[in-house]
């Protein structure tokens, strides 16, 4: 018994840490969410920052915007929190399955029982893996907007994400 508590506290810590983890992390590192601001990583220039408001900061020197460009920005920022909204959520749905796995194995569940659970868990995290692949695609679209219509954002929109075309593949 005392093992079956051990691996639920285990289980309950990573839930709780996946909660509160504010980091995300895209294009191996170049794209990275944390405490609100999403910044962009490109070798051989300096880091770029995006606030949930929109406001780009180069290199510590604020980059004035027009409308359409800002209202981009935005956009850009609202789909890396989308990711990583996303990506929690996945977490609390994997470690719901893996205790409802436990429970069930201890109530004495058939295995049609417990694969019917796992079918369930599994087509969330499908719909879920599918939004965030959205997410990404819809990133790089506005990437190269942002590319093709701000000169200073120009190098950050080499940075590589996910193209929906990618996504079946996964």
């Amino acid at each position: 018994m005392n093992c079956i508590r051990t691996i639920t506290l285990l289980a309950l810590c990573v839930a709780i840490s996946a909660c509160d983890s504010p980091d995300t992390t895209l294009a191996s590192g170049g794209i990275t969410l944390k405490d609100n601001i999403v910044t962009l990583h490109v070798d051989g220039t300096p880091d770029a920052q995006i606030d949930a408001n929109g406001a780009l900061v180069i290199g510590d020197k604020a980059v004035t915007v027009t409308p359409s460009q800002h209202g981009l920005l935005m956009l850009y920022f609202q789909n890396v929190s989308d990711v990583h909204q996303t990506g929690l959520a996945m977490g609390k749905i994997g470690a719901g399955m893996g205790m409802k796995a436990i429970n069930d194995s201890l109530d004495g569940k058939s295995k049609s029982e417990k694969d019917k659970d796992a079918e369930a868990g599994g087509q969330r995290l499908k719909t879920l893996g599918i939004k965030m692949c959205q997410d990404q695609a819809n990133i790089t679209d506005i990437q190269d907007q942002l590319g093709a219509q701000l000169p200073a954002f120009k190098p950050y929109a080499k940075i590589a994400t996910k193209h929906l075309s990618d996504c079946d593949k996964d």
